[in-house]
């Protein structure tokens, strides 16, 4: 697991921005501010999550970040400029969706961005294993901008969330979200970020950790992205 010290912010409402040139930062970590548009440029500050930000234009200049093999979040540099500091931002640490703040731990927060909730239901269906039958119950939730499903196995219990307006970087900005793991150490609180293993097709693989068993980041036949997880106490 990777860790990084991590403090909350103020709170926000979950609504959409219309202004274009308004982001939000949606890295847990925070986002780095450049002096120049490249990742190798020295550090200004580090701007806390759920701040926004004025762009000034988004540059055609794109970098990488490599998170591992078959992997990587890949984006252009946004410029910004206000009374307090400017410099340039990669564009995979931030969003236009507007986050509502949860306090998770002490100093920790986490966004979430699901929105409102539109309905709720229930389904069940029979599944066959070794020559059994076994009645599957899952409960889906639909908010604005997020579908959430939880199934009970029996012995363990899986959980996706489907991202309907997100992309790549923004969803895997919510692995930590979606599983939150804190190190307290006598340093500080630590936010722990999921470990990459590996890519298969559309699936991006993730280590667990406790009672987590996978955790998956998925790209569904409508490119949509989903995280999915298997909890196994």
């Amino acid at each position: 697991m990777i860790r990084r010290l991590i403090k909350s912010s103020k709170h926000h409402s979950s609504e959409e921005k219309n202004n274009e040139n308004i982001f939000f930062v949606i890295n847990v970590f925070g986002a780095n501010l450049y002096e120049k548009p490249t990742l190798d440029s020295k550090v200004i500050k580090n701007i806390k999550i759920g701040e926004s930000i004025l762009a000034n234009k988004t540059l055609k200049i794109s970098q990488t970040i490599y998170i591992g093999t078959r992997f990587q979040l890949t984006g252009n540099f946004v410029q910004v400029k206000n009374q307090i500091y400017s410099g340039f931002i990669h564009s995979s640490d931030l969003t236009r969706f507007k986050p509502k703040l949860e306090p998770i731990y002490e100093d920790i927060s986490i966004p979430d961005f699901k929105g409102k909730i539109i309905q709720k239901t229930t389904n069940k269906r029979i599944e066959v294993f070794n020559n059994h039958e076994y009645e599957i119950e899952e409960e889906i939730t639909t908010y604005e901008n997020v579908i959430h499903t939880y199934t009970n196995f029996g012995d363990c219990f899986e959980h996706t969330c489907l991202y309907k307006y997100m992309t790549l970087p923004e969803v895997y900005h919510q692995l930590p979200v979606h599983n939150p793991k804190i190190d307290v150490t006598p340093k500080g609180n630590f936010i722990l970020m999921p470990e990459f293993i590996k890519k298969t097709d559309n699936k991006y693989d993730f280590k667990g950790r406790g009672i987590t068993r996978s955790i998956s980041i998925i790209k569904n036949k409508d490119q949509q992205y989903l995280i999915s997880s298997l909890d196994c106490p």
